[in-house]
């Protein structure tokens, strides 16, 4: 359903919208568990190979945390985005399109680094990643800048913080680039700085806060 605003532009239901995101994030998480399969040869050669078999699956099941994860994120930014909506417009709608596109695309992004510890390889995985960070941040300006959307604002210090956290996801995936030529097959392992970008985060917030009170 949808209602008209005041200057003739549809308003959508964001209802129906977190439905959708809810049902492709979760979906997307669920395939990027499809390359994690032991070998038929290993299901009939005793305890030796299957040892052996879960063992050169460690570097798959790394990147399945790591995509995990960050689907993970990018789920949470998008909830945490989404509550300070009432309505979403066409722009907002199609900003959302194009995070999604992004989630759906890194169990594939996932595969193809997994299967080719290449520069070629890591470039598709952290095009992805970019995707994703670009239309996070993409989403959280639109929403910071168009309040009439929204139930209630979304604050200065809030939106500083999606900014640093997608900042900071955009340098690591980047970064993650000229690391896989040097040591093909260890980039990956950049990404786990991400785990530190919630608390930056959150004290960007703190200090943004800080600094409008002082300024008040």
């Amino acid at each position: 359903m949808s209602e008209l605003a005041s200057g003739s532009q549809p308003q959508l239901s964001k209802h129906r919208i977190e439905a959708l995101v809810d049902g492709i994030f979760a979906v997307a998480m669920t395939l990027l568990v499809i390359e994690l399969r032991i070998p038929e040869q290993a299901h009939h050669a005793g305890e030796a190979a299957l040892r052996g078999a879960l063992l050169q699956l460690l570097p798959m099941m790394i990147s399945w945390v790591i995509s995990f994860f960050v689907l993970a994120n990018f789920w949470i930014a998008n909830h945490r985005l989404y509550s300070f909506v009432r309505h979403v417009d066409q722009p907002l709608l199609w900003l959302t399109m194009l995070g999604l596109s992004g989630a759906s695309l890194l169990p594939f992004a996932s595969s193809v680094n997994n299967q080719f510890a290449s520069l070629t390889g890591q470039l598709v995985y952290s095009g992805v990643m970019v995707l994703l960070g670009v239309a996070t941040l993409l989403q959280a300006r639109y929403i910071y800048r168009h309040p009439e959307l929204c139930s209630h604002q979304l604050t200065s210090a809030s939106y500083a913080a999606v900014l640093a956290r997608g900042l900071g996801l955009l340098l690591i995936a980047v970064s993650a680039i000229p690391l896989s030529y040097v040591a093909p097959g260890m980039a990956n392992l950049v990404f786990l700085l991400m785990l530190g970008l919630r608390p930056f985060g959150a004290w960007i917030e703190r200090r943004t806060q800080r600094t409008h009170h002082a300024g008040a």
